[in-house]
């Protein structure tokens, strides 16, 4: 009896002191596109990382779970989750998969709005959406593509990844203001043009050559993977669209549930200064880094990165300028229809403290300046 009860402790201590001691683990999700190269930067470059700042990943099973460092001591494990994209992000997140999300800003914002508690935590990417068109179709920019949808007597079949992804409604808004009526409800009669879920961006490429569709919208590296394959021809920058109101569009953003910002602080800002600086190494060597990383972990080809890496913008910074594009999305989006909640009809700063909490950005890039490190992009 005496040795029972004596195991019966021992076992309860082991579970206490481990339950103590145990490692924190930080869940991240992403899309698993190059907008979001600065994660597979900031896993590859951890010599570079360690050496700047003192904190680092090591990894331990590649692209899925990395240990977290600061000063040669362990902080967290880290554990990624490819997820894709639209809406898959948010949606995981709302259910506890991850606790960070890098994933479409108009896609948080869209979860924001019916009461999901994330909010946005840094700026990542801006621009890189493209419309396709088959490499043998006449059409090369958009004034003549609105053209062709105008003389095509069936509705021209144009692809998107989700339904709330950043293509698909920045194209929306285009063909707005061209005129062009579009739905995805087929039975809508005189219709210009039909717009088709492919329920991922896997599924544009092979859509548009197996002519399921005609045209698609979309982010790179698809857009540049179907012309280095000889899929389809890129034949307008969405950022180029009218009514002119897309440039240098905030396209993907960092997000974490609000439970993770407020018992995991330390260490989400610990991850935005590996993300802070990836991203001023992308900048400042977009061959040799940008490039070539985002290459090895999509497994795409260095050509394709070439052509599609420049498309995008890279920053961590939320100026006053990346704000009022944000803030360019939430209008849309509102005339849209697509907020019922807590943004609906939100202007301008009565947007920040719903959608966005910078503080976790503002330690980290406090604590870099403090090393002699800017966040400059």
């Amino acid at each position: 009896m005496k040795k029972a009860l004596s195991l019966i402790v021992i076992i309860a201590l082991a579970i206490s002191i481990n339950a103590k001691g145990k490692m924190p683990v930080l869940k991240v999700g992403y899309a698993g596109h190059d907008h979001q190269a600065a994660l597979y930067v900031a896993c590859y470059q951890a010599e570079k990382t360690k050496k700047d700042c003192g904190v680092y990943l090591k990894e331990v099973d590649p692209k899925k779970h990395y240990e977290m460092y600061n000063k040669d001591k362990k902080v967290a494990d880290v554990e990624i989750f490819k997820a894709g994209g639209g809406s898959k992000i948010p949606t995981m997140m709302s259910q506890g998969h991850f606790e960070v999300g890098f994933g479409g800003v108009a896609a948080f914002a869209f979860f924001v709005d019916k009461g999901s508690p994330m909010k946005i935590i840094s700026p990542l990417h801006t621009k890189g959406d493209m419309l396709v068109v088959a490499p043998d179709n006449k059409v090369d920019s958009w004034d003549s593509f609105v053209a062709w949808v105008k003389e095509k007597k069936e509705p021209v079949k144009v692809g998107f990844k989700k339904p709330v992804a950043v293509a698909k409604l920045i194209f929306e808004t285009a063909a707005k203001e061209a005129g062009l009526s579009y739905s995805s409800d087929a039975s809508k009669k005189d219709l210009e043009i039909l717009m088709v879920n492919m329920k991922g961006q896997k599924n544009l490429n092979p859509g548009l050559k197996n002519k399921v569709i005609d045209a698609y919208v979309a982010n790179n590296p698809s857009c540049a993977i179907a012309e280095n394959k000889g899929m389809g021809k890129i034949v307008a920058d969405l950022n180029d669209l009218p009514p002119g109101i897309w440039k240098d569009h905030p396209c993907c953003g960092i997000a974490a549930n609000t439970k993770a910002m407020e018992e995991k602080k330390d260490l989400i800002t610990d991850f935005l200064k590996l993300i802070i600086l990836a991203t001023n190494y992308m900048n400042e060597q977009q061959d040799e880094i940008a490039v070539k990383d985002a290459s090895k972990w999509l497994g795409t080809s260095i050509a394709v990165e070439k052509a599609s890496i420049p498309t995008s913008g890279y920053t961590t910074v939320p100026s006053d300028d990346w704000k009022k594009k944000m803030y360019v999305w939430v209008d849309a989006m509102n005339d849209m229809s697509k907020f019922s909640g807590g943004l609906k009809d939100k202007k301008e700063a009565a947007v920040d403290p719903l959608l966005f909490d910078f503080s976790m950005l503002e330690s980290a890039a406090k604590d870099l300046k403090a090393k002699g490190i800017e966040n400059r992009f």
